[in-house]
């Protein structure tokens, strides 16, 4: 048996995989970035491992069917906190009582949650729009050359049926015109 690789939809099997671990990259980046831009410092402890793994399942899991805008950035902003909580957990910001929660650190988080958001969700249109276009027949150009039939070509003729008077034709393109 002969199976097809196609892809059946971007949100199933290895695209999905793709785009999930696409998502799950872009927002450890992006948290990790806007950590050191606020003025924190980024330490790879067991609870960031711990982290990126749980968030690489939520946004595998996230990837099984066409998100919008708000729907990533809920994604991106969850994935935020729970990023910042898991680095916190790793020693980090034991020495602050709120877990480095300043409004400088906030910010940062949020706009680049909400850029990061608009990119990926006009990937994600980008994505699901090249798929659609992939599943169209291709039509063909003048000077293609034609298939071949696989069995005998069937023509529909019409003959010319002749009448004496107005008769009803139950074959061929009728007598349909205005009356007389």
């Amino acid at each position: 048996m002969i199976r097809s690789r196609a892809v059946t939809s971007p949100g199933k099997g290895a695209a999905r995989l793709a785009r999930g671990s696409i998502l799950a990259a872009v927002c450890l980046g992006m948290s990790m970035v806007a950590h050191v831009v606020a003025g924190g410092v980024v330490h790879v402890t067991s609870g960031m491992v711990a982290g990126g793994a749980a968030l690489s399942a939520m946004c595998i899991a996230a990837a099984d069917t066409r998100r919008s805008f708000g729907g990533i950035l809920a994604v991106v902003l969850l994935s935020q906190v729970g990023l910042h909580l898991f680095a916190g957990a790793g020693g980090h910001h034991v020495e602050s009582a709120g877990y480095g929660w300043t409004m400088s650190m906030v910010a940062s988080h949020a706009v680049a949650a909400v850029v990061v958001s608009a990119m990926l969700a006009y990937a994600e249109r980008l994505v699901w729009a090249l798929w659609s276009l992939a599943r169209l027949p291709r039509v063909p150009r003048m000077g293609d050359p034609v298939p071949a039939a696989d069995g005998p070509v069937i023509g529909r003729a019409y003959r010319l049926v002749p009448t004496v008077g107005p008769i009803l034709c139950l074959g061929g393109p009728g007598t349909r015109g205005p009356p007389r």
